[in-house]
């Protein structure tokens, strides 16, 4: 499975992630795990008595960016388990097994099991939200607390496909930096200060979104959502939002509160919420998860 557009970028993307490693302003150490469906890629921090937290991040990035600015504060507070996505742009490495007979439940289960964890708790974006929800729901007894972060379940899959494609055009025709921009721009709030102050940040999601091969992505199915599937896990799940196009969540909203699921919507935010707003981000997750262990 190719997962970088060609080698040239792979050896950039990478280049540039340990250079992100650097911004941590953490102790972490990295491992790969060997498994049925390639090398896994975990960057591990925080000690290793407390709360154990999963973290998955979106389609189009990878753990080095993804929590740069969220885990000197998660790591206070949790032991960190930053996973590379399988045939995501990041370190793992996917295996012929990815490619003929992926299974996410299993995959995930895998990690779990390496590092000698009955129970985690879960924070994904965008993707990772749903890759959360879906293990919360087929494996509950290893998940105390899910959150997701700009993405949950999926009412309607194929929908949800069109729509993130939509916000593409027409600028990832021609991708060069500007139009790759204005794609970033479309996805976050206007009142967005992260990109201007962090440009570094929109600089390598713009060398991501050029340089990875999101084909590789597709063996990571999504299922649509049955109401009330998920009444036996709803205390388990909080969902996060920004605010910026919330208007196109509004059926996704209508269903949590009928289902009884607990969502929070966040001002001056969008799909990066929690780069846009990641101090507050910080605490909700501290805050949530940490009442389990009170």
């Amino acid at each position: 499975m190719k997962v970088f557009t060609s080698n040239k970028q792979r050896i950039s993307i990478l280049h540039t992630y340990d250079k992100f490693l650097q911004n941590w302003a953490v102790d972490y150490h990295e491992i790969d795990i060997p498994g049925a469906y390639g090398s896994t890629h975990c960057i591990v921090s925080g000690n290793k008595n407390n709360p154990p937290l999963i973290l998955f991040h979106g389609v189009g990035d990878n753990s080095a960016v993804m929590w740069v600015l969220n885990i000197q504060e998660l790591s206070k507070h949790f032991y960190c388990i930053a996973v590379d996505t399988i045939g995501g742009p990041g370190k793992s490495i996917p295996n012929e097994g990815y490619g003929r007979e992926f299974d996410q439940v299993k995959w995930i289960t895998s990690i779990l099991d390496f590092f000698h964890l009955k129970k985690v708790n879960i924070v994904g974006v965008s993707n990772g939200g749903y890759m959360a929800y879906n293990y919360c729901l087929k494996e509950s007894s290893r998940v105390n607390k899910i959150i997701g972060i700009e993405g949950s379940f999926a009412l309607n899959p194929y929908k949800a496909m069109i729509n993130t494609i939509g916000l593409l055009f027409p600028e990832i025709l021609i991708p060069t930096k500007t139009n790759m921009m204005k794609i970033l721009y479309k996805m976050s709030s206007p009142e967005n200060q992260c990109f201007k102050e962090h440009p570094e940040i929109a600089d390598y999601m713009i060398e991501i979104m050029k340089g990875h091969n999101q084909n590789a992505m597709f063996k990571h199915k999504v299922n649509k959502y049955i109401r009330n599937e998920a009444e036996q896990i709803k205390d388990k799940l909080l969902f996060l939002f920004g605010d910026y196009r919330a208007e196109a969540k509004k059926e996704l909203f209508q269903v949590m509160e009928s289902d009884g699921i607990q969502y929070k919507v966040f001002p001056k935010a969008g799909h990066g919420l929690n780069m846009e707003q990641a101090e507050l981000i910080n605490i909700q997750i501290v805050k949530y998860i940490n009442c389990v262990y009170q």
